[in-house]
């Protein structure tokens, strides 16, 4: 990753005695590595079909469990680990006629400071905020209408009966399982933030879409275009006590991508080679208050 704009240099500690979210920094002085821009992310996932029912190409339908884990490393400094991500998902996948495919089920989200990075910061009051989205219900639809060309798009929301965090993204219908009562009131006090008073409207939800367009070249692979939108609600909070405002636009993320794309006929498995840019958070959960824009030169492999 070569960042453009928005180089991570502090986590948001709850519970410092200000009721606020401090601000606090992960370098000894302001100028340390601030003209760095480089870093390293490594992802890796898997899917395993626990039962299939396939009608020919009519319909194809699996149980299913998805599971993910990213992580980004500085690439400089001694390439100190910023974080880690685990992702999770158990559900159902189903296709229809080679062209539709619907996904239906729970969504773990999980984020994780590095100790490299949690060792600088020995001696602080509070703690450090993480995000978490525990079974998270998600839905998906992809459209394939045609062989080169893709669609998709994602929504998940919170179980009314689920763990969350930080407080201030909380919605004010989830409750905490083991007493049954307000979630959000309880994480507040734990944070020592005032209380959210959410409207209606406001669910934590995310949704995703995105498009596909891949152009073969023979005796190559095939030219990939992409595009990605990703829509947080929680960002009508500024992320911070006392943001929240019905009125606040939603936080967007925006991800083009071009490369080539190699298929292999025989395993099913591919290769690419991407340049992406990137227009949004810090692509680990739990900087998703730092904004940052970056270009990416990747390669991935799934068999």
């Amino acid at each position: 990753l070569y960042l453009t704009d928005g180089q991570p240099r502090s986590i948001k500690y709850a519970n410092t005695g200000s009721g606020e979210y401090d601000d606090v920094p992960i370098y000894d002085s302001p100028t340390k590595y601030a003209d760095e821009k480089m870093y390293l992310q490594l992802k890796t996932g898997l899917n395993i079909g626990f039962f299939r029912l396939s009608l020919q190409k009519y319909v194809q339908a699996e149980l299913a469990f998805q599971g993910a884990l990213n992580t980004v490393f500085q690439g400089f400094g001694g390439a100190d680990n910023m974080g880690f991500d685990g992702v999770f998902f158990f559900g159902f996948n189903t296709r229809f006629f080679d062209m539709v495919s619907v996904r239906v089920g729970l969504q773990h989200y999980s984020g994780h400071y590095g100790d490299e990075t949690l060792a600088k910061l020995t001696g602080q009051s509070g703690f450090p905020i993480e995000y978490t989205r525990d079974n998270n219900l998600l839905v998906g639809l992809a459209v394939q209408p045609v062989s080169f060309a893709r669609l998709y798009a994602e929504a998940s929301v919170p179980m009314t009966n689920t763990w969350m965090h930080p407080a201030i993204h909380i919605p004010s219908f989830l409750i905490k399982r083991t007493n049954n009562e307000s979630l959000h009131d309880q994480e507040a006090r734990s944070e020592d933030i005032a209380p959210t008073l959410f409207g209606d409207t406001y669910k934590a939800w995310i949704l995703n879409a995105g498009s596909e367009l891949r152009l073969p070249i023979r005796n190559v692979g095939s030219l990939l275009l992409a595009f990605d939108v990703m829509a947080h609600q929680d960002g009508q909070t500024k992320h911070s006590p006392g943001g929240y405002d019905e009125e606040n636009p939603w936080e967007l993320e925006y991800t083009v991508g071009l490369g080539l794309e190699f298929f292999d006929e025989l395993t099913k498995g591919c290769a690419r080679i991407m340049i992406t840019y990137h227009d949004g958070r810090f692509p680990l959960l739990n900087y998703f208050y730092h904004r940052t824009k970056y270009f990416a030169a990747g390669f991935m492999v799934s068999m």
